[in-house]
């Protein structure tokens, strides 16, 4: 019934997968105002949201608002390993008879819901992740239903692309013989959604979604302190599933709290098939090796590096990395993290830039970013943990005379009490002893390091792909030739490479149908938003065959 509707946009969807070209799906959403955003979200204020098969506990959520300070006070069923499994068993024998197209065509007017209701959801996720308003309308908003329509469509490209039905002939000896053959696609079993707290509709959508479309009943497990957004979308595709005449528990919410966690003992179940999880690279490790035969689909975390080595405006250049540094306070796994400077400085078209001069630069941009209330509100957004901003605060304690500029903070235009900061910056020269960072260092705070010249700083951050992992990589130079050499050793690497960003687009944007999310060839994690390989062994094909005369 919801198929036929959303068959143009699916086509769509389909085709921009396979051209990567510039294509949405969806409109942009109008930010609310900030006192309608309060509005939406205190209409939870009190409310219990059963969202899984019947159970036995409820948990009232430690969602607390990083701009206004106050609980979101929403209970939550919080149904058992056994509770929810058995839920998941029971949907899954009729979800995974359902057609394909019956399927999709519930995963496309999900989509369609969430979309219709965006500024809710833009509300809720600003005030459960620290998100601005525009960002949640945006990233977490239209760009993260393009992902989910983006798996949708590769699941059903890879399911459609073997016919249903086919007669087959061919003689032995000096007989026809002649079968009829039916291929249909079968699901492998429950998944597990693990979402990450700061930014989880990106990586959730596309995961609940492909999982959902491929008839694999699915469990969401949201972080215990940002569930309220994830809980929303939960609740959505339930209702979707049940006008279609599916089991509602084909979809899941399970809640746990900090102290007593849950994902590892449904991620070890031997009835969980699939795990997709969005997190820290420890327990994305963990679950790779722990899951047993299930699939396990990881995107952690990494060292994200830039290098600058010669520009063409450098003041665009130092704009657009402040920027980076700066948008959601660092809380993406696209922001950068180690910038390499040379001993020579930034080679520009009047001359190379003192590195010494360079470093002021960025300082300086970032100061003015924080001397300009409404622009960070826009850009920086909100810590959604306090731990971010405890780490910030021992990282400058201890930084000795390596500290450039202090994580400072910004006077909100609207929420005075709010956790915001804008960014921290620390230089070292490992050449001397200074300890480079063990891996990410979460939220804003960037270590600008002094390095030899541009072969000593590729070298240096490769490696660093190699033992810790890179999502996103950023060069700024000027030489194609070298661009390109670059480009080969970073891929040799694992690791995406972006080069000369400068515009108005964030340098960490990542477009669906177009780029590819995460490599999977090094310790960021395994999986791809989205190829191939993120749906395939999510289903299964099994035939039947019957001879018929010819």
């Amino acid at each position: 019934m919801f198929f036929a509707p959303h068959l143009s946009l699916l086509n769509s969807a389909v085709e921009a997968n396979r051209t990567r070209s510039a294509w949405t799906g969806f409109s942009s959403i109008t930010p609310p105002e900030p006192a309608h955003a309060e509005a939406l979200v205190g209409a939870y204020d009190g409310v219990t949201l059963q969202l899984s098969a019947p159970a036995a506990a409820v948990i009232t959520a430690d969602e607390v608002s990083p701009y206004t300070g106050k609980p979101l006070n929403v209970t939550y069923a919080a149904p058992s390993v056994d509770e929810v499994l058995g839920g998941a068993a029971c949907a899954a024998v009729e979800l995974g008879k359902a057609s394909v197209e019956q399927r999709v065509g519930v995963c496309l007017e999900s989509l369609h819901r969430i979309h219709q209701r965006g500024q809710e959801f833009a509300a809720v996720t600003s005030h459960t992740t620290g998100q601005s308003l525009s960002m949640a309308c945006s990233g977490s908003g239209t760009n993260a239903l393009d992902r989910g329509l983006e798996a949708v469509a590769m699941a059903w490209a890879s399911m459609s692309r073997v016919p249903e039905t086919v007669t087959w002939q061919q003689t032995f000896g000096k007989t026809p013989v002649t079968l009829h053959k039916r291929f249909r696609p079968r699901p492998v079993g429950t998944a597990l959604v693990v979402a990450c707290a700061s930014f989880p509709a990106w990586n959730a959508y596309p995961a609940i979604l492909a999982n959902l479309a491929t008839g694999n009943p699915v469990l969401v497990k949201p972080h215990p302190r940002s569930v309220l957004g994830t809980a929303l979308a939960v609740q959505v595709i339930r209702e979707v599933l049940d006008e279609a005449g599916l089991p509602t528990d084909a979809v899941q919410l399970v809640v746990d709290t900090v102290d007593a966690p849950i994902a590892g003992d449904l991620a070890t179940h031997p009835a969980i098939r699939i795990v997709d999880f969005t997190g820290s690279q420890a327990f994305g490790t963990w679950l790779e090796r722990n899951s047993g035969d299930a699939l396990v689909f990881t995107e952690t975390a990494g060292v994200n590096t830039v290098i600058l080595d010669s520009v063409d405006d450098l003041a665009a250049t130092l704009r657009t990395l402040a920027g980076g540094l700066s948008l959601f306070s660092g809380q993406m796994c696209t922001s950068p993290q180690n910038i390499y400077i040379p001993d020579a400085g930034v080679r520009t078209a009047d001359g190379s830039v003192p590195r010494d001069d360079v470093v002021a630069a960025l300082r300086a941009a970032l100061d003015d970013l924080a001397a300009a209330p409404r622009r960070a509100a826009a850009v920086c957004g909100a810590l959604q943990s306090d731990a971010t901003l405890r780490t910030l605060d021992s990282l400058a304690g201890t930084a000795g005379d390596t500290l450039v500029r202090r994580h400072t903070p910004y006077a909100h235009p609207v929420y005075p009490q709010a956790r915001v900061v804008t960014p921290l910056l620390i230089r070292i020269d490992p050449r001397r002893g200074d300890e480079v960072p063990d891996g990410e260092q979460f939220g804003p705070i960037a270590y600008l390091i002094d390095c030899a010249d541009r072969d000593s700083a590729v070298e240096h951050a490769t490696a660093s792909i190699r033992r810790h992992g890179a999502i996103s990589s950023y060069l700024y130079c000027t030489d194609d030739a070298a661009v390109d050499t670059i480009a080969d050793a970073y891929a040799d690497a694992g690791a995406s490479l972006s080069a000369n960003l400068i515009s108005s687009m964030p340098m960490q944007y990542a477009a669906a149908y177009s780029d590819y999310h995460v490599t999977g060839l090094n310790p960021a994690g395994n999986a791809t938003l989205t190829d191939e390989a993120f749906i395939a062994g999510r289903f299964r094909i099994v035939q039947d065959r019957r001879q018929i005369e010819g």
